[in-house]
């Protein structure tokens, strides 16, 4: 590695990376900034404003399939990803930027966006764009895996460039929260950073959602399939999770429930069921669980009858949960010797 690049890495690997140019000669600063932090974007050309020698910092890690980002730089410059090369390079992600210090202009879709202190946006990054940093400013970067962000009857085009406020409602609680994880990631245990990945992507989804409250007949049947897929998502560790319990949340007769579940090929009861088995199978699969037994993993995902389990996860994946996880038992093997180590 070079010399320049072995200077701006932060040592402390097990928890942030770290990636600045104050160790870097001005003169190569521009084009170590695109290497470096291209190696975590994907490429793009930066154009320095004005005469002063670019200087930033980068500091980034890895939160299960997100990634989590603080982005500080002090000189006046543009990031521009041009179509081919966002499709050359296409890495899966949609981009939040939190505006945290000073402030940023992103262009994309025909759309320009200024995000002042609080207020935050997504886009796409296979899509072409262009951000512009006129001043000294700080942001948090949160990278989501597209399918992540699916919300039905959204298109990510419509949504990307938007400004949100993070001043009240859902986005105030993601605002908050991301900084916070940031923050507490050295702390973290490597098994927390599953759940921190679907807490950080589900209240992401719920802020994107709740910003577009008012673009929504109240009356919506689609608004209301979608916010009940949200709130399922994020109580599906409740046993008690019925639909009589999800009527009285969205305030309406169950009858009325199922009409505006009609659309999708599963009932209420069959999509919570298939959620699920969906994150009982990655925990049975997730070296960082290898130490629970099947049985406590399905309790903790609303299930309350172990036979009931067995047989709905064999008839959804053709095989018994024990079977599925010694597919993985090399994998599991080491992931519980390091648990048991860390403890």
């Amino acid at each position: 590695m070079h010399a320049n690049e072995i200077a701006a890495v932060n040592v402390n690997a097990s928890a942030w990376e770290r990636i600045s140019t104050d160790c870097v000669k001005a003169s190569e600063r521009r084009e170590f900034w695109q290497a470096r932090t291209g190696s975590v974007f994907g490429s793009f050309q930066l154009d320095v404003q004005g005469t002063e020698a670019f200087n930033a910092c980068f500091k980034y890690a890895k939160v299960s399939d997100l990634m989590l980002c603080r982005l500080s730089a002090c000189v006046p410059h543009r990031v521009t990803r041009s179509g081919a090369s966002a499709r050359r390079d296409d890495r899966g992600y949609v981009k939040a930027v939190l505006q945290a210090r000073g402030c940023s202009v992103l262009e994309q879709n025909g759309r320009t966006t200024l995000l002042r202190p609080t207020e935050w946006t997504v886009y796409d990054t296979a899509k072409p764009h262009t951000i512009t940093i006129p001043e000294c400013a700080e942001m948090f970067l949160l990278l989501i895996p597209r399918q992540r962000m699916v919300i039905r009857n959204f298109d990510l085009q419509d949504i990307s460039g938007r400004r949100f406020s993070g001043r009240q409602g859902v986005g105030r609680l993601m605002w908050n929260l991301i900084p916070e994880a940031f923050e507490q990631i050295p702390a973290m245990r490597e098994r927390s950073s599953y759940d921190l990945a679907d807490m950080l992507a589900q209240m992401m989804r719920l802020a994107v959602l709740d910003s577009f409250d008012e673009c929504l007949p109240a009356d919506s049947k689609d608004a209301l399939r979608e916010r009940l897929k949200l709130y399922i998502e994020s109580h599906l560790r409740d046993a008690d999770l019925s639909i009589s319990k999800l009527a009285s949340v969205a305030h309406c007769t169950k009858r009325y429930l199922h009409m505006a579940f009609q659309p999708q090929k599963n009932s209420i009861s069959e999509f919570i069921l298939k959620l699920r088995l969906e994150r009982c199978l990655e925990d049975l699969r997730n070296p960082a669980y290898a130490h629970r037994s099947i049985t406590d993993i399905a309790y903790s995902w609303g299930f309350n009858n172990s036979n009931h389990f067995s047989r709905c996860f064999k008839q959804a994946y053709a095989m018994s949960p024990r079977d599925s996880r010694l597919e993985f038992a090399p994998i599991l093997a080491n992931g519980s010797e390091r648990h048991r180590k860390a403890s």
